[in-house]
Order: structure tokens, then C-alpha cells, then sequence
């Protein structure tokens, strides 16, 4: 090889070296110190011909003197002065710089003394490829700034470390008067960081500050939320949870949309239709005991052995529209949140539990959904319109119970009405599955209740199925009219374990894909239906505002205003953010769980097996909250088993649980 010497990066750093030889095309070069290498092209910066040497020894004693002798000489140049003599915008290779500047143009190390002072310094010249470009005044300016930023920057960072270690160390950090902006920018980012988690842009740089990794969320947010505490900043794990919905935050914009509204004429609205006056009908709507937000009611009119059946959904399209504001807020929430501790509606809750909302001994605008109930059960005629209804009675679900309970006739129709249509939907393949629902009452939190309510009591069967006809009925008149609306369609499902005759699935034992949202109907195998979309919720769900939407543009014979992108673009965003408020919901809800597991830590809980874990250890359901944790299980045991617990931390969102076997005389 020609050339001898050469400058080549090693671990992202320049180094001199010497070329012994050639090998399968590579140079192999020899460092000043350390072991030879074999060097691809790209890592070589440049080649040059000094003292010939067969020796190695003799070869790297003068190249490490040679090298001390190019770096004094590379701190002598004075690169602004060969950067005054330089034009602007004309390209100079390391030859011509040479050639004009140097008192020896032609030797190597005084090239490549004149290399490492361009690469160093790096303000007064460009580099393109084997070029250099003298820049302008403006660009050394900019570069002196830049230069200047990431130096402030790089002090900065040594100053959060320093913060971060005392804080690690639960040490508050003495602030000075001239570091408290960075100080309050720091806990700033904190904040953000925390708000956006495993999506913020700074995730590992604030991993690596204190320690913790982004995989383990629960333990980074109390460790991160201790921190802010020591700060004098007091977030609650709650608190962080909900401020990552900062969509159902409301603007004055909003206020003043929904004053506006309250005094809206409830026998008009955007659609130029027909509106019934069904004031006189018995109607009521059937809810739990705290709900606010009344989005149906059910009339029934006996008629001989049948009846007139009429679902109503309260009639919120009419009065947001597409182009409003309030329909902007609603697509940016989605739906309504529900904690254990506070509703976050959808609408604001002068809408939503007022103006909306069926309360009783109010006129209230309705979409009326009307069916024919013949004396064998079978549906007649069918229609839907508008109407103004006036509830009798805002009913819990306990005292509908007690009135089926006790036959009384209005509710038994309805009831058997009800059973049948869940009968047909057996027949068809609906899934009937085995639920239990806790209801948490922390009124008290220092004394935490739990009621356990299993959803298959008759009148959560009636309402169920009213809402699943109701929603089936709208589907079908979408479908016969051609209506490009959001369907919600579910793939067949299958059942992973035998069951005994008459014994219910649970959702442990099923196999079955989410439901998704398109503009075609295509069955919705869990409730044995044909077709499927919901329409029910209104206040609560904006999907069901927009398909409200759609049916009343119909009816008044005129363009809903929607193609198919934006519905497939809201239907993403809906099953998107509807997991994200699930999510939410059950991280909550778990939390106050295991709180009453810390409260209760020397109970005795019942527990079902629910599957073994790939880590070896079993998933089980602690039965009277409902609560899914891990626990080594020596044995595999069938059906209830006891259990004690072990840890309970609510902090870390830890319950450390194991099997409980009673003693028996002999083992005392």
C-alpha cells in the first residue's frame, strides 16, 4: 500500500494509526496503543505517506511521536484568518486549503494537523463530503448560538442530576433565587412526564435521572409523585390518573354554548319533522339509585292480550349539531367517564343531568322507538319518530325488582315481553354469561363498603333487553333504508371449556374478538343479532349522538352531512379512547379494591382459579371484590378455595395472597 499513516474512528473517536497491511481488501491497522484491527473504508478519515517502516516497534515509536508534534501544530493554526481569505460558497478540499495556507502544503502531517483544526473547531468551515464551504458570518453566528445552548444545556443537565440524587435520596434541594425558574421548569417536566408516561419525549432521560424503568408504571408513578410531594407539590395517584382525560375539562366557549341551550324550545330543533305530543303516556325510566343522567324511558299500554311497547332515547341531535361547538366537545370526549369516586360527562351536567335528562315531571324531547307486541309476544309494526314525553317516575332497578316480584301487571308484561326476546337471542347464539358486578362505596374511605350486584336480576334483564331491541331495531332501520351509520359488528365467538348442562360461561371460559365499529352490518354474534348499532346513550356516548343524528336526517328527508371517512375516522377514535377510559376505569376501581383488601388484611377471601400464568405462577379472581391477582398454587385446586393475605400495599398496587387451609384437630 502507497500510504503508510492514517487518522480512523474507533468508538465514535479519532485516533492515529499505521497500516501494516492489506487484508481481503481492509487495512489493518496498528493504534499507538491497543490491539491491531481490521478497518472498513468508512471509518478511515484520512491516508498519508510518512517514514517507511517494515517494523512495527519502530513504526508506532514514531507515529506516537509524530502525532504529539500534528496536535501542537493543529492548536497553532489560526483558522480565522484562513477563514477571512476564504470566499463564501465556493468548495475547497483539504489539498487547496494546503496548497494556499500551509508552509509545507505537501506533507502529510501538516495536512492532517490542518484536518483535525476544520474538524475541532467546526464553526468556521462546512464539511461536504471530502469539501469544506467557508460560512457565512450569519451561519458562525447561529453556530456560536448553538454552541452556547448546548453548553447551557449540558450545565443544566449536571444541575437536575444533582437535584435528582438528593431527591432519590429523599433530600429537598436548596434552591437559589437565580436557579428557581430551572427549578419550576424542572418539576414542570415532571409533571408532563407523568401526565404522558411511556409517550413522553423525555421517558428516558427522566428514567435514567431517577433510577426506574418505564415497564413498571404503577412504581415510577409513586416514586415520581413522592417526588413531587418533597417539592411541595401534592398530586394524588387519582388525580394523575383522571388529568390524562383533559378533554372533559370545560372552556368558557362551552359555558356559554350550553347557556344558550337552556332555553331551547323542546318542540323544535335542526330537523323539520313531525314531533308527537306522548305526554299522557305512563312512562319511566328505570336506572340506579345515583343516576343523574336519564337517557331512556319505557312506556307500556296493555292491549288485550298485547301491547304497545315504546322505548324513548332522549333527543339530543336535534339540538348539537354538526357544526356546534358542543358536538366538537363531544367528539373530543367520546363518551362520559364513570369512577368510583365522580361521573366526567360527556356533556356538560347542566345537559347531561338536567336540560337532557328524562327526570321526572318534565316535558323532555325523545326519539321514540314504537313496537306492536301481539298476544303470543311476536313484534308487530314497528316505527320511529319524534316526540315530547313527561316521565311519571325516575325507578331503581331494587324497586322494579320488587314490583315484578310481586306481579304487578304493568312491569310483568314488560318483563315477559323482555324474556322472550332474550330467548330468541339464546336461540340464535347469544352469549349468557355468568357476572358479578361490585359496587364500591367510599363515602367513607377510611371504611370502605362493598355490595356485590349480579346483573341478572329481572329488571337489569328488562332494561338490558330493551336497550339491545332498541339498538337492533335502529340498526335494522338503517340497514332497510340504506343509511351510512356506525354498525357495531362482532365476529363469531367460541367457547374454550366443557360445561356442565345449564351452567353459564364466564368470561374466563369464552374465546371471542372485540367488537368493532364499520359503516356495514355485520352481525354481532355475542347477542345473536343479525345487525347491530347503538343509539341508546345519547348523552353519554358520541357514536350514539351520531347515529341519532343520522336517523333524524332521514326522517326529516334530508342530507346528514357525514361520509364514510369521518365515521370510520370517529368509530377508530371512539374504540381508541374507550379503551383508554377503560383502562382508566378499572386502575381506579382496582386501586380502592385492594385499599379495602388493606383494611380487611386478616379476612378470610374465597377464590376461583383462573389460569396459569406463563411465569409459573396461577391467576386467581378473589371472589367478594372481584379482584384478578397472582399466587403460587402448589396444587391446582377446583372450584372455591380460600385464601389470607399475605401484603397489601394500595401504594404499589400490591396484594401478595396464599392458599388458606383450616387446622384440624391432629395438626394442633
Amino acid at each position: 500500500m502507497e500510504f503508510q499513516f492514517c487518522i480512523f474512528y474507533k468508538n465514535d473517536r479519532l485516533q492515529f494509526g499505521w497500516i501494516r497491511e492489506v487484508r481481503k481488501n481492509k487495512p489493518v491497522i496498528v493504534p499507538i496503543q491497543g490491539k491491531e484491527i481490521s478497518c472498513s473504508t468508512n471509518r478511515l478519515e484520512y491516508i498519508w505517506q510518512g517514514t517507511i517502516y517494515q517494523n512495527e516497534k519502530e513504526a508506532i515509536v514514531y507515529l506516537a511521536e509524530k502525532s504529539k508534534k500534528v496536535l501542537a501544530e493543529s492548536a497553532g493554526i489560526e483558522l480565522d484568518v484562513i477563514h477571512e481569505l476564504c470566499e463564501t460558497g465556493v468548495p475547497y478540499t483539504l489539498e487547496d486549503l494546503a496548497e494556499n495556507f500551509l508552509d509545507n502544503p505537501d506533507d502529510g502531517w501538516s495536512r492532517v494537523a490542518l484536518l483535525i483544526k476544520i474538524r475541532t473547531d467546526q464553526k468556521h468551515f462546512q464539511r461536504k463530503k471530502n469539501q469544506f464551504f467557508a460560512r457565512s458570518s450569519e451561519e458562525i453566528l447561529k453556530q456560536e448560538e448553538e454552541a452556547e445552548k448546548k453548553l447551557e444545556n449540558e450545565r443544566r443537565q449536571l444541575k437536575e442530576k444533582e437535584w435528582a440524587d438528593k431527591l432519590r435520596n429523599n433530600e429537598r434541594p436548596d434552591i437559589s433565587s437565580a436557579e428557581e425558574d430551572h427549578w419550576q421548569l424542572f418539576l414542570h417536566r415532571i409533571q408532563n412526564f407523568l401526565l404522558y408516561l411511556e409517550n413522553s419525549q423525555e421517558k428516558d432521560y427522566f428514567c435514567s435521572l431517577f433510577q426506574c424503568q418505564i415497564t413498571e408504571p404503577i412504581i415510577t408513578e409513586r416514586r415520581f409523585l413522592d417526588v413531587l410531594s418533597l417539592a411541595g407539590i401534592d398530586i394524588s395517584w387519582g388525580r394523575l390518573i383522571l388529568s390524562r382525560v383533559s378533554a372533559h375539562s370545560t372552556s368558557e366557549d362551552e359555558q356559554a354554548a350550553v347557556a344558550k341551550l337552556m332555553s331551547l324550545d323542546i318542540w323544535k330543533g335542526l330537523y323539520d319533522i313531525e314531533t308527537r305530543d306522548q305526554r299522557e303516556l305512563m312512562t319511566f325510566t328505570v336506572d340506579s339509585a345515583e343516576t343523574r343522567d336519564y337517557d331512556d324511558a319505557v312506556s307500556w299500554e296493555a292491549q288485550g292480550g298485547g301491547g304497545m311497547l315504546r322505548v324513548h332515547i332522549a333527543d339530543v341531535a336535534s339540538f348539537v349539531g354538526k357544526e356546534s361547538l358542543l358536538f366538537e366537545k363531544s367528539e373530543n370526549r367520546i363518551s362520559s367517564l364513570y369512577t368510583v369516586k365522580k361521573v366526567y360527562p360527556m356533556l356538560d351536567p347542566d345537559l347531561s343531568e338536567n336540560l337532557f335528562s328524562l327526570h321526572e315531571g318534565f316535558d323532555r324531547p325523545v326519539l321514540t322507538f314504537e313496537v306492536q307486541v301481539a298476544e303470543n309476544g311476536e313484534i308487530g309494526a314497528t316505527q320511529i319518530y319524534r316526540s315530547v314525553i313527561n316521565v311519571n317516575q325516575n325507578l331503581s332497578y331494587e324497586l322494579v325488582d320488587e314490583d315484578i316480584n310481586r306481579d304487578d301487571p304493568y312491569w310483568t308484561e314488560v318483563f315477559r315481553f323482555c324474556q322472550r326476546l332474550k330467548e330468541k337471542r339464546i336461540e340464535n347464539g347469544s352469549l349468557e354469561l355468568e357476572r358479578i358486578e361490585i359496587k364500591l362505596d367510599i363515602s367513607d374511605p377510611d371504611s370502605i363498603q362493598i355490595k356485590e350486584i349480579r346483573e341478572n336480576t329481572p329488571a337489569s334483564t328488562l332494561i338490558q333487553e330493551l336497550a339491545i331491541h332498541t339498538n337492533h331495531q335502529a340498526a335494522s332501520f338503517c340497514r332497510q333504508h340504506g343509511l351510512l351509520c356506525l354498525f357495531r359488528n362482532q365476529p363469531p365467538y367460541s367457547i374454550n371449556k366443557g360445561l356442565a348442562e345449564g351452567e353459564k360461561p364466564t368470561l374466563q371460559d369464552i374465546q371471542i374478538q372485540p367488537a368493532r365499529i364499520g359503516t356495514s352490518p355485520e352481525g354481532h354474534s355475542a347477542l345473536g343479532l343479525d345487525c347491530y348499532l347503538q343509539v341508546t346513550s345519547p348523552i353519554r356516548r358520541f357514536l350514539d349522538l351520531v347515529n341519532q343524528g343520522i336517523i333524524f336526517s332521514h326522517l326529516a328527508d334530508i342530507e346528514n352531512g357525514y361520509d364514510s371517512d369521518e365515521l370510520l375516522t370517529w368509530a377508530r377514535q371512539g374504540e381508541d379512547i374507550q379503551r383508554e377510559y377503560a383502562s382508566i376505569e378499572r386502575s381506579l376501581e382496582r386501586h380502592w379494591k385492594i385499599k379495602y383488601l388493606a383494611q380487611h388484611q386478616d379476612d378470610i377471601f374465597d377464590a376461583q382459579m383462573v389460569r396459569t400464568l406463563r411465569n409459573g405462577k396461577s391467576l386467581i379472581n378473589i371472589q367478594q371484590v372481584q379482584l384478578f391477582v397472582e399466587c403460587v398454587l402448589d396444587e391446582v385446586p377446583e372450584g372455591t378455595f380460600q385464601i389470607v393475605l399475605d401484603l397489601v400495599t394500595p401504594k404499589y398496587d400490591r396484594v401478595v395472597v396464599r392458599p388458606y387451609f383450616e387446622e384440624t384437630a391432629s395438626d394442633k
